[in-house]
């Protein structure tokens, strides 16, 4: 019987004598299974049921955040089972000394790891199942789905939550076994002391992390349009990884070499220790704070971008809906595309309005045609061109025809233009030239650029800041249509022809639905039945109160997300801070221990230990905020393809929470430094 107690003993005793270090780590599994088990709840088909029209957007973006949760996961609780272990191994090189063999060592080990999986996974689930319901009434909350107060267990979900964490701790043991059995005792006994040699300050890795961070600074500032930024965004995300890293270990080193040569600062007490100890862990403890200045720009750029989405999103819709009912008409056939059909199309919208005792105003209504092309230089735009190729994709364009009567009429001028003339308007490119070339396949039709026309107009207000944006207007479009029309098939063609039509509805006389519909059959009505004429058209009805449900839903889902990654790389960050207090609390005790019998008081410990803390405090900080004020400019770019313009907006978000972040992040600190000071000073 006793034999049979003795590994779980020594197992449970392992624990227990390690809690400092192993009771983080539980409540850190406990957390993240809780969290993945709510997101996996909330993805089930009996939460989408509760969310408007089936909340098909909120699930894949929940499914989305569920798929993130497992994946940093297997990495943190990887990252952080290895700092245990290391910290352990001397333990365990103590055990094989004393006539345990390795297949011993692995008993402990196996059942540590299921006492820690056990605990972790039945605590976890059952936070989870607790906070469920209170997340699902704040998704629904938010919004604005059907709140039921019905508490319910998904027993799916809880399969899927044991099934991955099991096998995340399968992996984590099995890691540990390995490391273990590759050990030699000796290797055991001194892996606390490795790597005590104080290491030289690298110019080379300092200089190319510079460059590599003023590269990635460089492409976010420099990105013109939402297009370009989402090409380039993961690269400068990679890039200021990469050099955060390089950065980190090398200057960290540095820093110490400078702080050592300025006597007056190093030869004070206060310094002394703690720059003497630091400079032979700053390779280590370098990684460690680029970890921590990592995190917290993924918390900052994500919680900012996220909540500024969800407190846009009226301007969102706003712009991206210029009336409560918007109707768009596309032209197969160029020669319906005339004032005359057009004019029948706007009258029948204007007698079915007032047939059934409905308030309404145009807001918007112009004909135009659009084209996408590449840029091939300054006064060429090529239609013929693969834009798809990733190397085209920036330069894109969008190329609008206006005519000419249109644009008089919208901006009150009177002016006028001879055949091949064009006023231009560009945003998000620019057009510097006396002659623009529209080319296809060997055909080109130039036009001759004035200068007539101050008042600016664009065929699409939301496209214009999404996609570089290029508008001529021209006395006609047909000309530049016939010179491309057997290109056109259904709408596929080179130019297509487009009416937009948008109206403010003041009063509804009739359900608003009924009235969208009412209106687009009054339309058709128009082309008697004409099979011919029916399939030259295609019209789509775009009601802003249906399709805000879809814009809510996405943005209250990327918010809750947001809340809930944020809250999870924020345990991850305060568990490196806690454990790189701790370590090196270990490390620094022996130093602190031979300086207090040669007289150094617990004052003096205490103030060298604030003054090693303000040193490396700020840093990750430091770091955070500038990579998130370099960022801003892309990411705000990002967000235009939302349909986020607001610039104010998302400078308020993002200075919101950077303090917030900042504080809290004081608050870990202050904590974390206690513990820290509670080793050393037990040092003898």
């Amino acid at each position: 019987m006793m034999k049979t107690l003795f590994y779980p003993r020594l197992a449970w005793d392992g624990i227990r004598k390690n809690k400092r270090m192993v009771f983080p780590y539980i409540l850190t599994c406990i957390c993240m299974i809780s969290m993945f088990y709510i997101m996996v709840f909330l993805a089930t088909p009996d939460t989408a049921a509760l969310l408007p029209r089936g909340g098909d957007t909120a699930m894949i973006i929940l499914t989305l955040g569920s798929v993130v949760i497992a994946v940093f996961s297997l990495i943190f609780l990887f990252y952080t089972n290895s700092f245990l272990i290391r910290r352990r191994a001397a333990e365990f090189g103590l055990y094989n000394v004393l006539g345990m063999n390795k297949r011993n060592i692995t008993r402990i080990i196996s059942l540590e790891t299921f006492i820690t999986s056990a605990v972790s996974i039945v605590c976890g689930l059952l936070a989870g199942i607790i906070l469920s319901k209170l997340a699902e009434l704040g998704l629904v909350r938010m919004i604005g789905g059907t709140v039921t107060y019905k508490f319910r267990v998904d027993v799916k979900c809880i399969a899927i939550t044991v099934i991955f964490y099991l096998a995340i701790f399968a992996v984590i043991w099995f890691a540990s076994v390995i490391r273990v059995r590759r050990s030699s005792a000796v290797s055991l006994l001194q892996s606390e002391k490795a790597g005590e040699k104080a290491p030289k300050a690298n110019w080379l890795l300092g200089i190319l992390g510079a460059a590599i961070l003023g590269t990635a600074y460089y492409i976010a500032v420099s990105i013109d349009n939402p297009i370009s930024a989402i090409m380039w965004f993961f690269f400068a995300v990679i890039m200021v990884i990469i050099a955060t890293y390089l950065l980190m270990i090398a200057g960290s080193v540095l820093l110490c070499r400078i702080l050592q040569k300025n006597k007056k600062y190093y030869y004070n007490p206060r310094h002394f220790v703690s720059v003497s100890s630091m400079v032979y862990r700053m390779k280590r403890n370098g990684a460690g704070l680029a970890s921590i200045a990592i995190i917290a720009t993924m918390v900052l750029v994500m919680i900012s971008s996220a909540s500024c989405l969800w407190f846009g999103t009226r301007d969102m819709l706003a712009t991206r809906y210029p009336g409560d009912i918007n109707y768009t008409l596309r032209f197969y056939d160029n020669k319906y595309f005339t004032g005359e059909y057009i004019d029948g199309f706007r009258q029948a919208a204007v007698d079915f309005t007032k047939m059934n005792d409905t308030e309404a105003e145009t807001v918007f209504d112009i004909p135009y045609a659009e084209m996408e092309g590449v840029a091939e230089n300054n006064d060429t735009i090529d239609f013929g061109h693969a834009a798809s190729e990733v190397l085209s994709i920036a330069r894109l364009r969008s190329v609008n025809l206006i005519p000419l009567s249109v644009y008089n009429d919208r901006t009150g001028q009177d002016i006028s233009l001879d055949e091949g003339e064009a006023i231009v308007f560009a945003s998000g490119c620019t057009i510097d030239r006396d002659t623009l070339n529209l080319t296809y396949e060997g055909r080109t039709v130039s036009l001759k650029l004035v200068k007539t026309g101050d008042k600016e107009f664009y065929a699409d207000d939301y496209m214009k800041d999404v996609l570089p944006q290029i508008n001529l207007i021209v006395p006609d479009i047909r000309p530049i249509c016939e010179a491309f029309e057997d290109t056109q098939e259904y709408g596929y063609g080179v130019v297509r022809c487009i009416w937009r039509y948008s109206l403010k509805v003041d009063r509804f006389g009739m359900d608003r639905s009924d009235y969208a519909k009412g209106v687009k059959e009054a339309i058709l009505g128009t082309m008697d039945g004409d099979s011919g004429m029916l399939r030259a058209f295609s019209i789509s009805t775009e009601d802003r109160e249906r399709e805000s449900v879809d814009f809510i839903s996405a943005t209250g889902s990327l918010f809750f997300i947001g809340i809930v990654l944020s809250a999870v790389f924020i345990l991850a960050a305060v568990l490196i801070i806690y454990y790189k207090q701790i370590s090196e609390g270990y490390e620094d005790s022996r130093r602190f221990g031979v300086m207090r019998k040669v007289g150094m008081t617990k004052k003096e410990i205490k103030s060298s230990i604030n003054s090693q803390l303000l040193v490396v405090f700020f840093i990750p900080l430091a770091f955070a905020g500038l990579h998130l004020a370099f960022a801003f400019p892309i990411i705000g770019k990002m967000l235009n393809l939302f349909g986020i313009f607001n610039t104010g907006l998302f400078m308020v978000t993002t200075l919101i929470s950077f303090v917030a972040f900042a504080i809290f992040y004081a608050a870990v600190y202050k904590v974390t430094s206690n513990v820290y000071y509670n080793i050393v000073s037990d040092a003898k």
